[in-house]
């Protein structure tokens, strides 16, 4: 029995992260509620770094303090529940918003509502009728025409920690999964540890980081293309797509949305079993919600966007080759990590270095003072 919920806790990470319909947790919807725009920033929703290492929460639910977003290519703090980010690159260019439910949205006794900002306050009410923990959301328009499938992945820097027996049965599980959705692929990464590490190959890029990822026309809860000289949906409301395109997409996957450089892609991603204010797992049936630290340790997790740029669509569903690090092209690259409960990272160390920086600015203005 052990055994088994140790192996429950191994492929939760696919069940929480990507949105595949191994557990459906809500019905398809075609109803457009009409909804009154607000102008975006709000006032006193502050989400940017102040220069100092303190991110500014200003208007937010303190239990969302917690959480740290951030892009790891313009090495940017993302703060939930606020405003629309840019985020601009070789590969594309719009905006994402990430909405995260807090503790208020099933608690209206919380001590937070009388002090969150307006927009918040929407988010949570947004979230009050729906199972889902959090909702990521891209708008975008492409600078390139991918030639090879893109994924959506969710990795971790460093192995993760398994008995020879749990790692059997967890890759005998992933393998079904790979059977239902022939696009998933997954690794279990390369440990500098093990007796047939070959450092010369991770130094050309030839080896696969841990991870489990799935093509981005398939795994998305949304996708929606606006064409030329019409009105894209807006960021922070509920996304809309019918029922038909929803399964067209889930069954064919891999390259059957049509990127381009003119229309304006409308994407979603969301889930019901990550917490990441808590850092836990839940609502997984037959198993109690865990710490995600029972899976992965402590290192924060990264979700990315990337291209396979060794293989057309058409070559991949033929040879599903692996996804070395050397022929990846990422979009996109996130990194979720925890205050509470989460160690290393780039945004812990960002926040070190800005606070060392302020330390040494400080002592140099004494300095002056003295001289």
């Amino acid at each position: 029995h052990q055994l088994k919920n140790i192996t429950k806790r191994k492929v939760l990470i696919i069940m929480g992260f990507m949105s595949v319909d191994i557990l459906p947790e809500e019905p398809f919807t075609t109803t457009v509620p009409v909804v009154k725009p607000e102008k975006m920033p709000m006032k006193g929703h502050n989400t940017t770094d102040n220069g100092d290492g303190a991110i500014s929460y200003q208007g937010q639910h303190s239990e969302l303090d917690k959480v740290r977003i951030l892009d790891t290519e313009t090495m940017t703090h993302v703060v939930p529940n606020s405003q629309p980010i840019s985020i601009s690159n070789e590969c594309f260019e719009g905006s994402v918003f990430f909405m995260i439910r807090t503790p208020d949205v099933d608690n209206a006794k919380d001590n937070n509502i009388h002090s969150m900002g307006e927009t918040p306050k929407r988010i949570s009410k947004y979230f009050k009728p729906k199972k889902r923990h959090f909702e990521f959301q891209f708008q975008i328009k492409l600078k390139k025409v991918p030639t090879g499938p893109l994924f959506l992945g969710c990795e971790v820097e460093h192995p993760i920690k398994v008995g020879r027996v749990t790692k059997g049965l967890t890759g005998f599980l992933l393998a079904m999964i790979r059977r239902i959705n022939s696009g998933f692929h997954y690794s279990w990464g390369v440990d500098p540890k093990d007796e047939n590490y070959d450092a010369a190959a991770v130094a050309e890029g030839n080896y696969e980081r841990t991870h489990l990822s799935f093509p981005v026309e398939a795994s998305m809860d949304r996708i929606i293309i606006t064409k030329p000289g019409e009105t894209p949906p807006q960021l922070g409301y509920e996304l809309h797509e019918s029922n038909e395109s929803v399964k067209r997409r889930r069954k064919l996957g891999a390259g059957c949305i049509d990127w381009n450089l003119e229309d304006t892609y409308t994407m979603c991603l969301w889930s019901a079993y990550v917490d990441w204010i808590r850092w836990k797992s839940l609502n997984v049936p037959g198993c109690r919600p865990f710490s995600m630290t029972t899976v992965i340790g402590d290192q924060p997790i990264y979700l990315s966007v990337y291209e396979l740029t060794n293989c057309t669509f058409k070559e991949y569903k033929k040879k599903k080759p692996e996804h070395y690090q050397k022929d990846l092209s990422n979009y996109t690259r996130l990194e979720f990590s925890n205050t509470t409960t989460t160690a290393g990272g780039l945004a812990e160390r960002l926040m070190k270095n800005k606070g060392l920086d302020r330390q040494m600015s400080q002592q140099t203005e004494e300095d002056s003072e003295i001289f």
